[in-house]
């Protein structure tokens, strides 16, 4: 397992904001606000992942928090996680991305 460096917290940080900001898959016809809440929860959990991770330098806590997140949201945050495991961020076992 490799030191973060601050290299690494800008990598992870211009990967996880643009997806962030694609969570939502909103079409001008939804009318479902349960669609809006699970969005707006599912948005406001990863920024608050991602504020921690800049706070704590944590890479396994960033990972585990989008692993427990449901399928949706934690494939689309697929790359992030690659990115993790790709420069060995985390313990080997940890890795869920192949």
């Amino acid at each position: 397992m490799r030191k973060l460096t601050k290299k690494h917290a800008l990598a992870i940080n211009k990967l996880m904001i643009p997806l962030i900001n694609t969570v939502a898959y909103v079409t001008e016809d939804e009318n479902d606000l349960g669609m809006f809440t699970m969005y707006a929860s599912d948005i406001a959990y990863n920024v608050n992942a991602l504020c921690a991770f800049n706070v704590a330098f944590d890479a396994e806590a960033l990972h585990d928090n989008i692993m427990l997140q449901d399928t949706l949201p934690r494939e689309h945050f697929y790359t992030v996680l690659k990115y993790i495991e790709d420069n060995k961020l985390i313990n080997a076992n940890a890795f869920c991305c192949r």
